[in-house]
């Protein structure tokens, strides 16, 4: 029955069957979720957006509400009694029932009246529904009832306690003076309602609608997603969809784990409503969206196997009938000997079943000569060279590959011994191989016989040389020979000779090791030595033992890199025989399998003990060139006190006699003036003028001097703050001057405090002076660039000076303007260089006569 046509037949148009049916009923689930997918969409769409239209229509109404009651003159008149105005709120809500509570606050937001009289008199000014109202209309999302959540009942439809949603607008008397705020806060019961009503139309009791906030929060629940939960929607993709207006719909994995069909709309608002971000999500869960389906598919399915069984059986049956004749011609096909005599087949004539197996017997034959052949093409076309020889010597068969390798074909050598002559030089190779040739004739019989390898280095026809490897099959009428080309490998193999001979005799440190044994498989004599190890012995060696213990993390790291970049270059240390540390490079190498997987490591290794010492001597001169400059700072710091000390002993020995000439010059003026007469007095008028010059320029040097040698504290200063104040003091100095100021706001740098107003003092002074002149005198203090840099910059249109000039214009005492335009002592922009440069930063000018002048810095070098 196994080998039976008839059976085998029936089990292939039954599975065929059984197939068409299983997949008919598959195509049908399918087209039937698709339609229940596209139809239960199009409800849930619909749902979510009528319910959102509906809750932005709601939303505007109450706004209209609200706006109205505000209009009303009992509300607006500041002389209405609040008693009046709590009757007339009183009535509002008895004809608006879907306000939880309304009340208004005065200017200073405490309840003036309201529904709830419990809570008049209550302070509300910080609530944010009494904030936002006054300015404009407010509306808030949905909270926790905080002041009214123990005064108003609870709600009826919501499953939590009391939450409302505000709304709020500032309250105008008949004029448009603001007399306080008139507020609302609405339940959640109107929504519930709405879901409900919108609901019951569907005989869909399994269909879930949610009203979710704009952070994913879901504030109108179901039994099975309760608000206020735990659980956030802001990851479904409809709802994200939504965010950004769009009515999405989606079969989507909720956070229970649970897929629904789910459909987005968004609240989007209307004017004046703006919308607080709600998203309508209404859900059905998949299996009982796809419950129908499934019954059907299950139904056709079982429907289906009964008709597959049920056809089988007819097929069985008609088969039988059909098939009698070549299972009788089969069997005789079988009761056929083939040591017997070849006997004529029982043929059937006509068209049936046994004609056909007739005819099939012919093509059998045919079929035998196409195999002959086909093993002909697989000898020509094999990839390894080969012969056949008959007993007697006659080369029978060559094929192409024979041909390419060494040039001959069969009418070059019709006979071993044409073979022997044209392929072997004559001497001891050739006599050898005709031996060989003679030995191996014996074994020609019925039992095939594999024969022994040899290698030879044959001529080929065209004169040249190859080394091959040829082996046998003696068979029952002859030899079949195989050529293998060694060439290649063999020059290969001298190359790897010269390669370890290299190896062998480098005096660079060459290791090769297993990875998977993680042991050293061949160390070079150079490599060994370097360790106290002869070659052999670091054979076997696990390699972790050329390490000390506190490299192996980091060789470890390295290792790790390595089988990602195959090849890396790092530091390490190794240990010799004797325990003796010492550094080595390492340029490591891998080598990998066909499959990809690590073989072999292949290391140069350098030791590096005379650049550690190299770097050791590099590193004693730096500590002996730090303590020079240790022991240099010193001295500069002494040199600078003594420096203080001479300036400071300088300006106090100059001042004394200073006011000495002054003082005896200011008695002259005094008690003498008459007897000098003008020409007498305005000698003395010039003296005082010296002094006091004299005076001036003993305190900028001393001012030079603490601004060069004071430490530096960098923290973090704002330069527009300075700068505002210093121009405001310039400003109060001399009210008369009219000067527009533009100073850019937030400009910061890390400096030192100090030094930083001194500079920005200086270069103001300067401004605000040499502006004095100008028609319509202007300062700015910015962010500016100048020749390329780009830093904090200080600009007047005043006098300004010819930029040929300034080549010194920041050395001490050195001024370009005369001392009768302007008052000076040049050492104001020798400190601004100077603080610029104790900070790291750079300077730059720009100027032109009666045009003004820009200096930029920076407190920073630049990158």
């Amino acid at each position: 029955m196994r080998n039976s046509v008839r059976l085998q037949l029936v089990l292939l148009i039954g599975g065929l069957a059984v197939a068409s049916a299983a997949g008919y009923v598959l195509l049908t689930m399918r087209l039937v979720q698709q339609q229940i997918e596209a139809d239960q969409f199009r409800l849930q769409r619909i749902l979510a957006t009528r319910m959102a239209s509906q809750l932005d229509q709601d939303m505007h109404a109450r706004t209209t509400e609200l706006r109205f009651i505000a209009s009303l003159d009992r509300l607006r008149d500041p002389q209405r009694a609040a008693q009046d105005k709590q009757a007339l709120l009183l009535t509002k809500k008895a004809i608006y029932p879907f306000y939880a509570w309304i009340g208004i606050t005065d200017p200073q937001g405490r309840i003036m009246a309201s529904t709830e009289p419990r809570i008049n008199g209550a302070d509300v000014s910080q609530r944010s529904w009494f904030l936002g109202g006054r300015q404009r209309l407010h509306q808030e999302d949905i909270h926790d009832a905080v002041l009214l959540g123990k005064l108003l009942p609870p709600p009826v439809l919501d499953e939590l306690p009391l939450r409302l949603m505000d709304i709020s607008m500032p309250l105008l008397d008949r004029e448009g003076h603001f007399i306080g705020v008139l507020a609302t806060h609405l339940s959640l019961d109107w929504a519930y309602q709405l879901r409900h009503q919108l609901l019951d139309q569907l005989d869909v009791p399994e269909l879930e609608m949610l009203l979710v906030n704009r952070d994913g929060e879901v504030i109108v629940g179901s039994p099975t997603l309760p608000a206020r939960s735990a659980t956030n929607l802001s990851s479904l993709a409809v709802f994200k969809g939504s965010k950004a207006g769009r009515v999405g719909t989606a079969i989507e994995t909720w956070p229970d784990g649970r897929r629904y069909l789910t459909a987005a709309a968004p609240a989007l608002g209307t004017h004046p409503y703006p919308g607080l971000g709600w998203t309508v999500l209404v859900r059905l869960d998949e299996a009982t969206a796809f419950a129908d389906a499934r019954r059907l598919g299950l139904r056709a399915l079982a429907v289906g196997l009964l008709s597959a069984l049920l056809f089988s059986w007819v097929i069985w049956w008609a088969m039988g009938r059909k098939l009698r004749p070549m299972e009788r011609l089969s069997q005789a096909v079988a009761d056929l000997d083939v040591n017997r005599p070849l006997v004529s087949l029982p043929e059937v004539a006509g068209s049936g079943e046994v004609a056909v197996f007739a005819r099939s017997m012919a093509r059998l034959v045919n079929a035998l000569g196409e195999s002959r052949e086909r093993f002909q093409m697989l000898f020509d076309h094999a990839p390894v060279a080969m012969a056949f020889v008959a007993s007697d010597g006659e080369v029978l068969l060559l094929n192409t590959r024979f041909t390419q390798l060494l040039g001959y074909d069969i009418r070059h050598v019709p006979h071993v011994d044409q073979w022997f002559v044209q392929a072997f030089p004559e001497g001891a190779a050739r006599e050898a191989a005709r031996e060989r040739w003679e030995n191996a004739l014996p074994h020609i019989g019925k039992t095939p016989m594999a024969l022994p390898t040899s290698e030879y280095a044959l001529r080929c026809f065209d004169g040249s040389s190859r080394i091959v490897e040829a082996g046998g099959i003696a068979l029952p009428d002859g030899m079949l020979v195989s050529f293998q080309d060694l060439t290649e490998r063999r020059k290969a193999e001298a190359g790897l000779r010269l390669w370890a001979e290299a190896f062998e005799h480098s005096e660079v440190g060459l290791l090769i090791s297993d990875v998977q044994t993680e042991t050293l498989i061949s160390a070079n004599p150079a490599f060994a030595q370097q360790r106290g190890y002869t070659a052999r012995e670091l054979t076997g060696l696990p390699v972790a033992s050329l390490y000390p213990e506190r490299a192996m993390p980091g060789l470890k790291v390295a290792l790790d890199r390595a089988y990602v970049d195959d090849h890396i270059v790092f530091e390490t240390e190794h240990i010799t025989r004797d325990g003796r540390i010492f550094p080595v490079l390492i340029d490591l190498t891998v080598l990998r399998d066909a499959d990809g997987r690590p073989v072999r490591r292949v290391s140069y290794v350098q030791d590096l003990t005379e650049r550690e010492r190299a770097a050791q001597e590099i590193r004693r001169l730096n500590t002996e060139l730090e303590q020079r400059v240790i022991e240099r700072t010193a001295e500069l710091s002494a040199a600078n006190r003594e420096l203080d000390a001479f300036t400071a002993a300088v300006t106090h020995d100059l001042r004394a006699p200073l006011r000495t000439v002054n003082g005896f010059v200011q008695i002259l003026l005094d008690e003498f003036a008459g007897l000098l007469g003008d020409e007498g007095r305005r000698h003395l008028q010039r003296i005082q003028d010296g002094t006091r010059r004299m005076g001036e320029l003993i305190e900028g040097l001393l001012a030079l001097s603490q601004h060069t040698n004071q430490p530096l504290d960098r923290t973090r200063v704002d330069l527009s703050a300075i700068a505002s104040r210093r121009l405001a003091e310039l400003a109060a100095a001399e009210p008369a001057r009219q000067v527009v100021v533009e100073v850019e706001a937030g400009l910061e740098a890390d400096c030192d405090a100090a030094l930083a107003e001194a500079l920005l003092v200086n270069l103001l002074d300067n401004a605000w002076k040499y502006s004095a002149k100008a028609p319509q005198a202007r300062i700015r203090f910015c962010r500016d660039t100048v020749d390329g840099l780009t830093g904090f910059c200080v600009c007047d249109n005043g006098a300004g000076f010819d930029m040929a000039k300034a080549g010194h214009l920041f050395e001490p005492f050195q001024r370009l303007h005369h001392p009768s335009e302007f008052q000076g002592t040049g050492v104001g922009l020798a400190t601004v260089r100077r603080i610029v440069d104790r900070h790291g930063g750079r300077i730059k000018v720009q100027a032109a006569p009666g045009q003004g002048a820009r200096f930029c810095f920076t407190l920073r070098a630049e990158a």
